[in-house]
């Protein structure tokens, strides 16, 4: 299959089935809330943001991994070489990070509960979840060694049929045990059949695809596990620094308001996250093609770049839009007007995903696939530590919207300004050019949005049933998606005939 279908296959398939997992996860929140209580529901949350972290710990080697193994596609006779060498290597490495993970999380357990004045009554169940939780990150790590090839080779196809089977089962695993009544286990048993399924298909994959790789403990190479990290170690950083910069914020909460007030800042945040998610898959997605782009001149890069900041600008434009217009209905509708936090507060948070972060996004995963994560770590590094201390001190004045303006400003200081510098002298355009890919999709999307929003505002906040908002929101969107198609006319005509070509 040609590298252009199936970068295209790969994001056709990752929007399908992210666009499926988002539905799947929007019904089963209130059936677990019901099930739970906002409090439990916090506190979930914060459990498994906490052992998240602990899954981040690679230090760089997976971004390495899959930077290596993209340049061993070709089918010869020093690329199957290489890829035993780098496949031990990153095995033994991954083996000895695990047992530091699992390590790590069995200390911390213990002091869980007292850290987030968490009921006592939950106390025994908490720490046993978080040290389980934490083996299960560790094995996990270890089955990167043969699943990072598929997206690297790009198997674009493969490797979002795996994740997508895994996250489906991951979510009706949970809403199958919180039914039964399995409170907070129902997380933690889901998450040890999900790993059983994740080892058994990708160990079946491997074997299928590359049966040909050993494993040998004298193939592990000391230098080439130095180059790795030291390739992936500062996108190891930045990683690491947007997980605090976006995910520390419900720890805060917890610690500084309530378990209740983590379930309103998820629930009001969740839409935007989800959707964040489902738009930046396409920059993603695309990552192992513009790896190979970068290589080439800086025109073709920049050309690249802009057509997915087009694309991607104004789909999330309609989006914020959408957002801003639907979801006090789709609150009220889905688990409770008492979960609404505030049109203000959705729409700062909104601007943060979808405009503020997004084209940011954009650019930095295509600086990183041109090897420049090192010079983008340090300011995401600050970006955190302003971002940590700003949500701390405005989280005592404004409570939710405190950790919303924290990251706003932490964002604006740094990497709002830095990284559009950074690509612009790598690529050698201007800031004109750059400007144009985001405020043009912006300003013309707008226009429509803006008009659509005035005619249907009052009809959206009186919406009281499913019915009217999927109608109404089938409007809006209809109507919305004239001027994307518009925008990305040259880049949908493109793709259809280097499709058609290939076929």
């Amino acid at each position: 299959m040609s590298r252009t279908k199936s970068a295209f296959l790969g994001i056709i398939s990752s929007q399908l089935y992210a666009v499926i997992l988002i539905l799947i996860s929007l019904f089963s929140v209130p059936i677990i809330i019901k099930h739970l209580n906002s409090e439990l529901y916090g506190l979930s949350i914060i459990i498994f943001q906490i052992t998240t972290y602990l899954g981040l710990f690679d230090f760089g080697l997976t971004v390495g991994v899959e930077r290596y193994l993209a340049g061993t596609r070709d089918d010869t006779g020093a690329n199957k070489e290489g890829l035993k060498r780098i496949i031990s290597t990153s095995l033994i490495a991954y083996t000895f990070l695990a047992a530091v993970i699992m390590i790590v999380g069995n200390i911390f357990a213990p002091f869980a509960v007292s850290l987030f004045n968490a009921p006592m009554k939950y106390s025994s169940g908490i720490q046993s979840i978080i040290s389980i939780i934490s083996v299960l990150i560790g094995l996990q790590l270890i089955l990167r060694a043969i699943g990072g090839i598929f997206f690297a080779h790009q198997r674009q196809l493969l490797s979002n049929t795996l994740s997508f089977v895994l996250n489906l089962c991951s979510v009706c695993l949970t809403i199958l045990f919180v039914c039964f009544g399995y409170g907070l286990w129902s997380f933690a048993y889901s998450q040890i059949i999900t790993f059983v399924i994740n080892a058994v298909l990708n160990i079946y994959f491997f074997k299928k695809y590359y049966s040909y790789i050993e494993f040998k403990v004298q193939y592990f190479d000391r230098g080439l596990l130095k180059e790795l990290i030291s390739y992936g170690f500062s996108s190891f950083i930045m990683v690491f620094s947007v997980q605090i910069i976006f995910q520390t914020d419900r720890i805060l909460i917890g610690y500084f308001i309530s378990l209740t007030a983590v379930s309103i800042y998820s629930l009001s945040t969740k839409i935007p996250e989800l959707l964040t998610q489902f738009l930046w898959k396409i920059t993603d997605n695309s990552f192992p093609a513009i790896v190979e782009v970068s290589n080439k001149d800086a025109e073709s890069f920049m050309g690249i770049h802009n057509k997915l900041m087009t694309i991607t600008i104004s789909l999330s434009t309609v989006t914020f839009w959408y957002i801003l217009l639907a979801s006090h209905s789709f609150i009220s509708l889905w688990v409770g007007e008492k979960y609404y936090a505030g049109f203000f507060f959705i729409f700062i948070a909104t601007y943060l995903y979808l405009i503020q972060h997004t084209f940011i996004h954009v650019s930095a995963m295509c600086l990183s696939a041109a090897g420049m994560a090192k010079k983008m770590a340090f300011m995401y590094l600050l970006e955190a530590v302003l971002n940590l201390t700003l949500s701390i001190l405005l989280i005592k004045h404004f409570q939710l919207a405190g950790v919303i303006f924290g990251t706003i400003i932490s964002g604006l200081l740094t990497t709002v300004w830095y990284i559009p510098y950074l690509l612009i002298k790598y690529s050698q355009s201007n800031i004109f050019v750059y400007l144009s890919s985001i405020v043009k999709p912006v300003f013309i999307v707008s226009i429509v949005d803006i008009v659509l929003y005035e005619l249907l505002k009052v009809k959206f906040y009186n919406i009281n049933n499913w019915l009217t908002l999927i109608l109404y929101s089938a409007l809006f969107l209809l109507v919305s998606l004239i001027p994307i198609l518009l925008l990305n006319r040259v880049l949908i005509r493109s793709l259809k005939i280097k499709f058609s070509v290939n076929n």
